[in-house]
C-alpha cells in the first residue's frame, strides 16, 4: 500500500504475542517486513529510553529491576524511613506505586487522601530516588519515563511522531493510561 516499513509501529502486551505478531508479519510480507518496529510496549519503550537517555535523569546503560528487585527496594525504602514492614507490606506498597505509575502519577504528585497514602508517597519518593541512584528502572518506569520524555520534549516527540505514521495496537481495549498516552 505504499507505506514504508520504517513508518510502522506495532505494539502488543506480551513477548509471546510479539513473537507471534512478528512471525505473521514476516510470513505475510517477507523481506518487506524489515524495518517495521514491532514489540511489547515495554521493549519498545526501553529502546527509546536508551536512545534518548541524554534527556533523562539516568544513563543509557540503565538496568531493569525485576519483581524481586522491586520488592527488595521497597523493603530498603521502608527500612530507610523506619517504617514497619508488617504494617506496610512491601508487596502492597509496591502495588500502590505501580498503580500510580500506570496512571502517570509521579512521586511528588501522589494523591493523599489518608495517612496510608501519605506513607506510601514517602516510600514512593524514596523508592524512586533509590532506583535512580542505581541507574535502574522498574517495568512501570519504562512506560512512565517514555511518556514523560515525550510530554516534556517536543523535539523528541515530533521525531517519533514523524517516524511512526502508522501505529498498530494489538488488543487496544486493554491499554492502561500510560500506554494510551504513549500511543496518543
Amino acid at each position: 500500500m505504499g507505506v514504508r516499513p520504517y513508518h510502522i509501529l506495532a505494539v502488543t502486551f506480551t513477548n509471546k504475542a510479539a513473537r507471534e505478531m512478528e512471525s505473521r508479519v514476516t510470513d505475510l510480507l517477507g523481506e518487506a517486513a524489515q524495518g517495521v518496529t514491532l514489540g511489547t510496549f515495554h521493549a519498545i519503550c526501553a529502546k527509546i529510553l536508551r536512545r534518548e537517555a541524554e534527556h533523562l535523569p539516568f544513563d543509557s546503560n540503565f538496568v531493569i529491576f525485576d519483581a524481586d528487585d522491586q520488592e527488595k527496594l521497597v523493603k530498603l525504602a521502608l527500612e530507610d524511613l523506619n517504617l514497619d514492614e508488617k504494617r506496610y507490606r512491601p508487596q502492597s506498597v509496591h502495588g500502590s506505586i505501580s498503580a500510580a505509575k500506570n496512571e502517570l502519577v509521579l512521586p511528588d504528585d501522589y494523591p493523599i487522601q489518608n495517612y496510608r497514602d501519605e506513607v506510601v508517597k514517602r516510600i514512593y519518593v524514596r523508592y524512586q530516588q533509590m532506583l535512580l541512584t542505581n541507574n535502574a528502572l522498574d517495568f512501570d518506569d519504562l512506560l512512565l519515563w517514555t511518556a514523560v520524555l515525550l510530554e516534556q520534549n517536543p523535539t523528541v516527540r515530533e521525531r517519533y511522531a514523524r517516524r511512526y505514521e502508522h501505529v498498530l495496537v494489538d488488543e487496544f481495549q486493554d491499554t492502561n493510561m500510560a500506554q494510551y498516552t504513549l500511543l496518543k
